[in-house]
């Protein structure tokens, strides 16, 4: 028994596990076309039959003619019954039938001389779960999309002074889901109706009404998808702060626009509302312009809030003069000096980005915060005093001189 074992370690046998293997978990989700799919077709007739005759050597014949009656019965439409109740998964193509070959593979090597494999006993059981692994992960449904494969992005990005949070109302309403259903279960019918008659003879497809069926449950179960998600949890964002979205707009929906009342809050660190985004207003604020409610070629950008440009020192020089009382209520500066007015003293002074520092003596300084300068006008907070809105002063200027 041990010495039939040991055929379990037969090249083939051991290349057809790792095309499973390699097809199933990557090449399908990588490439998911015509060749990956009969991939695991051929190397799965000559794995499963080997597999299990060399367990029943005796069964070997027997086995063959089960395992190709089987998959002819599994490629075909009766056996849907059967494939619902267990809950498996497998794509009905009868040209799926061409991987019958491989059974003639199988039995072919197995009636050969019999080559004896040193193998440990551990690795031959190593072996024996990997098979029963892959012969049951391959009949398994594919995993479920999730709700960013294949979804539109939304970039947001906040370059406003303060932190905000965003609320993205992306809720279809209950006539709009029926009227987009409609439209794509009308649509992808005649497309598949169009494909088989042009196609259909080399393929060797006919349209059942069980397609109907599927189609309408993969839309069905797209939508739920979407109504799943069609409102965000409030998105959080720190000034200067990036952060994506995903949409549930599908990549192949080109037919579904944005919903009637969509609609983007953008809100205070209070929750009081600062600016609301209708669809009008997004697609005029967006920096893809080009792109409308049905664009699926990229993401949508939105950034809101204005950038603040550096301060420019230089537009502060000159005299200035306040309503305010007290000191520096009248002041003249340009690179290096300070002037107070009120008393005519003259200061030295340095800047550090919208930071004046003003030497009022060797123990002593004034620190004044730049928060506005215009051609006329200019604001300073001084030492966290309320602020001095100052305007243009008329008079001569004492540093100019």
């Amino acid at each position: 028994m041990i010495k039939n074992l040991n055929r379990l370690a037969h090249p083939v046998f051991l290349v057809s596990l790792l095309i499973l293997l390699l097809n199933d978990f990557i090449l399908k989700t990588v490439f998911h076309n015509y060749l990956t799919g009969k991939l695991s077709d051929f190397a799965g007739l000559l794995a499963f039959p080997f597999f299990w005759s060399v367990l029943f050597p005796k069964r070997t014949k027997e086995i063959h003619i089960a395992v190709a009656l089987f998959f002819v019965f599994w490629k075909s439409s009766f056996s849907e019954a059967f494939i619902d109740f267990f809950g498996f998964y497998r794509v009905v193509d009868f040209s799926d039938n061409i991987a019958l070959i491989s059974i003639l593979v199988s039995f072919w090597l197995l009636k050969q001389e019999s080559v004896v494999y040193k193998v440990q006993p551990v690795f031959l059981k190593l072996i024996f779960l990997l098979s029963c692994f892959f012969f049951v992960a391959t009949t398994q449904k594919p995993r479920p999309e999730t709700f960013e494969d294949g979804f539109r992005y939304l970039n947001l990005k906040n370059e406003s002074d303060k932190k905000v949070v965003i609320l993205v109302d992306f809720k279809f309403s209950e006539n709009e889901i029926e009227f987009y259903k409609k439209q794509e279960i009308k649509i992808t019918i005649a497309k598949l109706k169009q494909f088989i008659s042009e196609y259909g003879e080399e393929y060797k497809l006919v349209y059942k009404e069980s397609d109907s069926i599927d189609i309408v449950k993969e839309v069905n179960d797209e939508w739920l998808l979407r109504q799943n998600n069609n409102v965000t949890d409030p998105l959080v964002l720190d000034k200067g702060a990036e952060q994506y979205i995903v949409l549930p707009l599908h990549n192949k929906d080109t037919l579904v626009g944005f919903p009637k009342d969509f609609k983007i809050s953008i809100l205070d660190s209070n929750w009081k509302p600062l600016k609301i985004y209708d669809k009008k207003a997004f697609f005029s604020k967006i920096e893809n312009k080009g792109l409308n409610e049905f664009s699926r070629g990229e993401a949508f950008n939105l950034t809101f809030g204005k950038k603040k440009e550096p301060l420019n020192i230089s537009d502060a020089y000159g005299k200035w003069e306040s309503r305010g009382k007290g000191n520096f209520s009248k002041i003249e500066i340009n690179a290096d000096y300070f002037v107070n007015d009120s008393d005519g003293k003259v200061y030295d002074c340095n800047y550090k980005n919208d930071s004046l520092w003003v030497h009022y003596s060797r123990s002593k300084w004034y620190l004044g915060i730049i928060k506005k300068v215009t051609k006329d006008r200019l604001v300073i907070s001084w030492d966290n005093e309320p602020d001095l809105i100052y305007v243009k002063s008329k008079k001569p200027t004492v540093l100019g001189r």
